[in-house]
């Protein structure tokens, strides 16, 4: 059954793709490590979420007697994942309403109630507010202390008293947005003359009292100490509880500015910022430095130590997380004389991200900084200066959808992942026939064959739809294939198994219960491209619902696809858990040089009696060199593994500029010791070894580790 109550009536929109491209059409690409080279061969999308199949496929394996903790993280969090990049105040939620949006004026309790979603980020309204207040005539350049009281006071009156529908509305949802993050932009933020919208703008001065960026600080203080309901009882909304200083600075500063910021100068600034923010609002968790691309591996890891090592350096400690944002590049107009290229994060290269940024915070500062991910999901360069077309939302859906599937895997490190859907967005509509391209909504008349000015849900709402009821504590799973990416919870007695497929062909998989456990009304959720339409190009996003006799039925999970299956079992007492962590090696960023051993060190370990354990080795290198290093752990030699989770990230030269990914290796439990070596050798020069990490599950019983 096609779930389409809040979709447009025909699927059919003509799009502008290059079929050649991986993704535009119903290519594979072949991601084995051993060649910058790959081979494509075709196959269709299938619509059908389970059949009989003898081709040799994928063991998925959850255990409903278990519980798997990633470190302090026992339950599906969905106020940390389930998020919309928006708050309970803004007007798109009553943009066009009088029935001009699904819901009616009612939209936002509509949408947040039905989904069980929360809010996330507002990089808006500080700056409204900005363009409010005086500058204080007794320090220039900073904002009057007077105005922030009086026009604060004035905002949390009015949204605690108001009676109107709006206002009785985000009361009732209030609860929802008690995680925001709250940004500033570069302009008029940056001090270098930009005026505010009251004609001043904020002090250059740069002292040992008031270092370049404490009036800006300053500001942020006034605003969250003045505008937000301070302790329980007071009025106004709620406080938000983060603080990005900036967002992407280095993006406009440096790399598009006609002259560039020095960027340690960026990073004193976000210093100075935070600073001059906790004097009044010591409650709030400052962080940033919010990169666009943490492309760590450009330029053979300048990148890094021109932008990220060195905002650790000078701002880490000062910082309580690090912001980043993650897009893939499905369509990127990137390559020679224009021709569309694809540069994904999702996969390998996600992984080593993480792995080489926890690496040095570790050895750094002795623990992993938290993660904000405040931003992700594709951007859809070639698709966004034309009209609303489905097939652009799913680029963003099953981006979305994949990369959230690995944030949870490290769910303890991640304060909050928000990905970029907007409400409505006019803000950022560029002509009467090119709106913002990820929004939430959009009008009837933009889909194929419809008319009229209602507001409707965009094809983003299956990201949402596929992720509804999910909740409960985690269960220990795993896949065969690293490619089919598996998480399972469970809420009372319905367990919920998740898989994303990273491939871009369908996989047919199995799962598989412990013996003595027997599965009952199993439903599929399956949310993929569907091909209803006449066209390649035509193609929209589908959920599909469908149930199964029982888990001895082989299920087809469509190329880059989703999957929610619900079910019941006879026995889901919790009898065992099982606990995962990561350990970091003594160094990290090692060049190689052929034929020269690369040592790393992992001491002070316990080995668990039970489980299993990964070792993680993520390279940098160019495309052609080898990804198959000599290996031996303890003196025992491991093979490298034959593929890498995600694509190959050369696709016949159409994917990423060089390789930055993580090999996933499987150590025998026995293995592992108190203080251990791990020595690499290449036989080729070039790039680094980014990291080494451990990837550790320990468990009160023997563990299924497929």
């Amino acid at each position: 059954m096609t779930i389409t109550p809040y979709k447009k009536l025909y699927l059919s929109a003509l799009i502008a793709c290059n079929l050649s491209l991986v993704g535009c059409g119903s290519s594979d690409s072949d991601n084995s490590n051993t060649s910058s080279s790959s081979s494509s061969s075709s196959s269709s999308s299938s619509s059908s979420s389970s059949s009989s199949s003898s081709v040799s496929h994928t063991q998925v394996f959850v255990d409903p007697s278990s519980r798997l903790h990633i470190g302090d993280s026992t339950t599906f969090e969905r106020e940390k994942f389930i998020t919309l990049h928006a708050s309970h105040t803004e007007n798109d939620w009553w943009l066009g309403t009088n029935d001009a949006s699904l819901g009616g004026s009612a939209l936002m309790p509509e949408f947040v109630e039905t989904y069980d979603v929360y809010f996330g980020r507002d990089t808006g309204g500080m700056a409204w507010q900005l363009s409010q207040i005086a500058e204080d005539p007794a320090r220039p350049g900073y904002a009057s202390s007077a105005d922030a009281e009086q026009i604060g006071g004035d905002t949390t009156g009015w949204y605690d008293f108001r009676t109107d529908e709006q206002g009785l509305q985000m009361r009732a949802q209030e609860h929802r947005n008690s995680q925001m993050v709250v940004a500033a932009q570069q302009h008029p933020y940056w001090p270098n003359g930009t005026l505010t919208g009251q004609g001043w703008a904020f002090s250059q001065a740069n002292t040992a009292d008031a270092p370049f960026g404490t009036a800006t600080g300053d500001y942020m203080g006034l605003f969250l100490a003045n505008y937000f309901r301070q302790s329980e009882g007071e009025p106004g909304q709620p406080k938000p509880k983060y603080v990005e200083v900036m967002n992407e600075p280095l993006y406009d500063l440096i790399t598009a500015a006609d002259t560039p910021e020095d960027p340690a100068k960026i990073f004193e600034f976000h210093n100075a910022v935070a600073d001059a923010v906790r004097k009044l609002n010591p409650d709030v968790l400052l962080g940033g430095y919010t990169a666009a691309f943490p492309d760590f591996e450009k330029d053979n890891f300048q990148r890094w130590e021109e932008r990220d090592k060195l905002f650790m350096d000078i701002a880490g400690e000062n910082m309580d997380f690090i912001s980043l944002h993650f897009y893939d590049f499905p369509i990127f107009p990137g390559g020679a004389n224009g021709a569309l290229v694809q540069r994904y994060r999702k996969g390998s290269n996600l992984e080593a991200t993480f792995d080489m940024l926890n690496q040095y915070s570790v050895m750094t500062e002795g623990e992993v900084k938290p993660l904000m991910i405040s931003e992700y999901s594709a951007q859809t360069h070639a698709l966004d200066n034309g009209p609303w077309v489905p097939y652009r939302d799913w680029l963003i859906v099953k981006s979305a959808n994949a990369m959230m599937m690995q944030f949870m895997q490290r769910a303890d490190q991640i304060e909050m992942a928000i990905p970029f859907f907007t409400v409505k967005a006019e803000w950022g509509r560029k002509s009467a026939d090119t709106p913002y391209p990820s929004r939430l909504m959009r009008q009837q008349k933009e889909g194929e064959g419809e008319t009229g000015e209602q507001w409707v849900y965009s094809e983003l709402i299956d990201f949402f739809e596929l992720w509804k009821d999910v909740k409960g504590e985690r269960l220990y799973s795993a896949s065969s294939d690293r490619d089919l990416l598996v998480d399972a919870y469970v809420d009372g007695d319905t367990h919920y198994l998740a898989l994303t497929n990273l491939d871009f062909t369908e996989q047919p998989f199995s799962v598989n219960l412990p013996d003595n456990i027997q599965a009952d009304s199993i439903e599929v959720k399956h949310l993929y491209l569907g091909d209803e339409a006449e066209a390649q190009e035509q193609r929209a996003p589908i959920v599909e619902l469908s149930g199964l006799d029982s888990f001895t039925d082989t299920v087809v999970i469509a190329p880059e696809a989703s999957m929610v299956i619900s079910f019941t079992v006879n026995d889901s007492n919790a009898d065992y858990t099982v606990d995962k962590r990561f350990a970091y090696a003594d160094r990290y960023k090692q060049a190689i040089s052929s034929g020269e051993d690369i040592n790393f060190q992992f001491n002070g370990l316990t080995p668990p009696a039970n489980g299993k354990v990964t070792l993680r080795l993520s390279l940098g290198r160019d495309h052609g060199l080898s990804l198959a290093p000599s290996i031996s752990f303890n003196g025992q030699s491991l093979a490298a593994p034959e593929d890498i989770r995600g694509d190959d990230q050369y696709l016949d030269g159409k994917g990423r500029e060089s390789f930055f990914g993580t090999l996933e290796i499987p150590l025998p439990l026995d293995l592992l010791q108190a203080d251990n070596t791990l020595t690499l050798n290449f036989g080729d020069d070039g790039g680094h070894v980014s990291s080494a990490v451990l990837e550790l599950y320990e468990s009160e019983q023997a563990l299924d580790t497929l």
